[in-house]
């Protein structure tokens, strides 16, 4: 049974959803295991152990076609040095940011970018305050920035992403394009904070571990609800 075209069937999404999040709560040791720290709800440290608003939308603009591994190690030495606060990496010419995280890749790119953060957070209050104007700045995308208002803002939207628009369209039989996870999602799930975060990681653990574009099912938590997997389907999505 192929794919059909989007179109919102709200109850069954509703009950797909549920049974979804239901399997992540069971999951949760396999979440872990693939970078996810679950914690309490407004920790940062949800985001790969990170310790700060500010070292996340560091991470958010380092990761990007660089390996975690690299990211990781580059940020630790940042906040050895103090540099993970953006009133004291603003001080720094975009040279000297360059120098930092020159083991990352488009290192210089990156650079410029962070350059221009971390002087624009730099004039707010909190870094809460400094989310909402992220929209827009070049290197953060939509699916970047929802992201961030959730891990970092601790605000209830959910990040559309390619990981989601897969995994639900094949789990439902509906074709779910990544720009309306966001809404599908949002009007299925309560809206808690901590439930958010784990439907997030949950999607993109199954996405990185099973879903893939020749979906392996047979590794997949989610496999006795998906339709994809009843149907023995394979879908490039």
């Amino acid at each position: 049974m192929p794919l059909v075209s989007y179109k919102v069937d709200q109850e069954k999404i509703n009950q797909t959803i549920k049974k979804v999040l239901d399997i992540f709560k069971e999951n949760i040791d396999l979440i872990k295991d693939k970078g996810w720290i679950v914690s309490e709800p407004e920790s940062p440290r949800w985001w790969g152990g990170l310790q700060s608003g500010e070292e996340i939308i560091i991470s958010s603009i380092l990761v990007q076609m660089t390996r975690w591994e690299t990211v990781a190690k580059v940020i630790s030495e940042m906040r050895e040095n103090g540099l993970t606060n953006f009133g004291k990496l603003s001080s720094l010419s975009e040279e000297e940011i360059y120098l930092l995280i020159r083991r990352v890749n488009f290192s210089r790119t990156k650079a410029k970018r962070l350059k221009v953060i971390a002087d624009k957070a730099s004039s707010y209050a909190s870094i809460q305050d400094f989310i909402d104007d992220l929209k827009g700045v070049q290197g953060i995308g939509q699916e970047t920035y929802y992201s961030l208002l959730l891990f970092v803002g601790n605000r209830i939207y959910f990040p559309p992403s390619e990981y989601g628009s897969r995994v639900l369209s094949r789990v439902t039989s509906m074709r779910i394009p990544k720009l309306k996870v966001k809404e599908v999602v949002e009007s299925s799930l309560p809206k808690d904070l901590f439930t958010y975060k784990l439907f997030h990681a949950g999607l993109v653990t199954v996405g990185r571990v099973s879903c893939f574009k020749q979906p392996k099912c047979e590794k997949c938590i989610l496999k006795m609800i998906c339709n994809l997997n009843k149907n023995n389907e394979t879908l490039r999505i």
